[in-house]
């Protein structure tokens, strides 16, 4: 049975004739944040402090409870019908009111319990599909105990039925010749995915896949590996390719449910670490009200983590406003900014004209590239700030208002102030909370799912069913973004647009992301690689990476792909691609060097 455990205790049952003055005072005392009313034996309403707090004009009056409230029973699920009221009573099996929820916490609650209904169907159609997959799936943990294996598991490999072996040490097994080498402690040892080809003891080649899996503290806390005899590779690989699209198709899922923030219609994608503190400030500042100063390069996304601090704050159902004060004339600025009274000015509106501050009055006003704005605007912002009231141009009579203030920027205003480009009263102003919004190129990891999101963003817009292959993936990855999301942005749109086929590929955005101008041939023709002919003395780690760098060059020129050259050259597929980003990079910046 469902029991509701997470439920707010804080609370005074009353009688409903309490006075304001009473009901303040004994929320005090008992330091709670809900007063219950009651007549007689029957639950009459309920007060939260907030609205106590409105009533505060007339402290000897009765309190005015609310109506809006529902009794449940502890031991039921919630549905979406109680997120229709303010406040739930949570009541136990004797009818005693023993918690509450408002609103919000309901909300959560539901999530919960959908969620965690979620979680249950994915690891039953998780365990349907590990099941059918023909590779023989063991779990070991940190020390080679063999937790689990498949059922698809067969004695093939083995000699015995794998499921008599769990509970025993893979280690073990590995000593007294059952295979070598021994994937698992290759994996224990460098902390990475590895493929090992393993001889078992009947003469066997297998193909070992072993794939760790860390805790919070980064260590290896389980290890999943993928056993096949690889003589039945080639009638398999069409089986393979559908397996990893659908792991793949799941992986992005959960992703997606852990990892993004939707903040109205404008999603924030993520995953680094960076970003998920960065995300965590968000939140958390957002209910103060507080000035706030965003900082980061042009492209990072300060305008939509000003739509995030709006959006989870207590204003979020007021105007949200934004100004980019350096793409309006000096001229227009303060008119836009303050408004004007009519005849203000030759052409002028006969009415007059309401500025943003007004337009924003109880929500939030965004200045965008407040750096921008000129010496004498920003005295009347400070003014603005200070006094929460404005002057409209041509005006006398101030007017109040109750605006938060966010600004970006992409420059340094502490050194401005120093230069006198900025003033520094309005400075100290702005720059009570400062956030930093990290440049693309230092939390590579979010690259990926920017792509993915962009991806199927633009195969909507577009109709289209385009998707990257593996090797452009990488090359987006090893790109350095100067322009940061926009930037990433647009590359994946015009790779959308100019590719003719399905399929994008490395050979198709190198020019992209290298270049406006030059093409993949002219990339590569700008690394000047010399030939394999040793006409001095040169240390031998540098002439093997010449030789390496020139065969590489030479195969994905004639084969196109990472997974073609690295066939040909007889090397793994990470291991080439790794290798092409060094080659990739070091051609990128001579050409703009030149």
């Amino acid at each position: 049975m469902h029991t509701i455990q997470s439920m707010n205790t804080d609370f005074v049952i009353v009688e409903d004739s309490l006075t304001v003055k009473e009901g303040l005072a004994l929320l005090r005392k008992q330091k709670s944040r809900l007063l219950i009313g009651k007549q007689g034996e029957v639950l009459s309403g309920i007060a939260d402090s907030y609205s106590l707090l409105l009533q505060t004009q007339k402290l000897t009056d009765p309190i005015t409870f609310s109506k809006e409230f529902k009794i449940i029973s502890q031991n039921r699920m919630l549905s979406e019908s109680d997120l229709l009221f303010p406040y739930l009573l949570i009541q136990n099996e004797q009818k005693e009111i023993i918690g509450w929820l408002d609103s919000g916490a309901v909300e959560i609650e539901c999530l919960k319990q959908t969620f965690s209904q979620d979680l249950r169907d994915l690891t039953t159609d998780l365990e349907a599909i590990v099941d059918s997959i023909y590779d023989e799936i063991l779990v070991v943990d940190a020390k080679g105990k063999i937790l689990r294996v498949s059922n698809r598991s067969t004695n093939n490999m083995w000699g015995v039925n794998p499921a008599t072996l769990v509970g025993q040490n893979i280690l073990n097994l590995v000593e007294e010749g059952w295979f070598k080498p021994s994937v698992t402690q290759k994996v224990l040892q460098e902390k990475r995915k590895i493929s090992v080809i393993q001889e078992n003891r009947f003469g066997r080649k297998i193909l070992a896949v072993g794939n760790p899996i860390f805790n919070r503290k980064k260590q290896v806390e389980r290890i999943v590996i993928a056993s096949r005899d690889i003589t039945e590779v080639t009638r398999l690989e069409c089986e393979l390719k559908q397996v990893k699209q659908l792991t793949e198709q799941y992986r992005k899922e959960i992703d997606s449910l852990r990892k993004n923030h939707q903040v109205g219609e404008k999603p924030i994608i993520y995953q680094s670490d960076r970003m998920k503190q960065l995300m965590w400030e968000v939140e958390r500042i957002a209910r103060a009200e507080s000035t706030v100063t965003i900082y980061g390069e042009s492209g990072v996304g300060k305008e939509l983590i000003a739509h995030a601090i709006h959006h989870f704050s207590p204003r979020a159902d007021q105007p949200f406003v934004k100004i980019n004060c350096g793409s309006i004339p000096e001229n227009l600025l303060e008119s836009e900014l303050f408004g004007y009274e009519k005849g203000a000015f030759t052409g002028a509106l006969h009415q007059g004209k309401k500025g943003l501050f007004e337009l924003a009055n109880n929500g939030t006003l965004f200045l965008d590239e407040v750096a921008e704005l000129p010496l004498n605007l920003q005295v009347k912002l400070l003014r603005a700030i200070q006094e929460r009231e404005i002057l409209k141009v041509g005006g006398t009579r101030p007017i109040p208002i109750n605006v938060r203030i966010i600004t970006a920027t992409n420059k340094n205003l502490e050194e401005m102030v120093g230069s006198g480009a900025f003033r520094e009263d309005l400075f100290y102003r702005l720059h009570v909370i400062p956030l930093y919004v990290p440049a693309l190129r230092e939390r590579i990891e979010d690259v990926e799912s920017l792509v993915y999101y962009f991806l199927q963003f633009f195969n909507q817009k577009f109709m289209l069913k385009k998707h990257f292959s593996e090797d452009a993936i990488e090359i987006l990855k090893a790109y350095h973004w100067p322009g940061n999301v926009r930037q990433l942005q647009n590359a994946i749109e015009r790779a959308m647009v100019v590719t003719t086929g399905q399929l994008i590929t490395a050979n198709d955005l190198a020019t992209i992301v290298g270049s406006q101008k030059a093409n993949v041939s002219q990339v590569q023709s700008n690394v000047s690689l010399p030939p394999v002919q040793v006409n001095s003395i040169i240390p031998l780690e540098q002439a093997v990476e010449l030789t390496e760098l020139q065969l590489i060059e030479m195969a994905i020129a004639k084969y196109k792909t990472i997974t073609k050259a690295a066939e040909v050259l007889e090397v793994s597929q990470p291991t080439m691609s790794r290798r092409y980003q060094k080659l990739f990079g070091q051609a990128v910046r001579s050409f703009k060097n030149e």
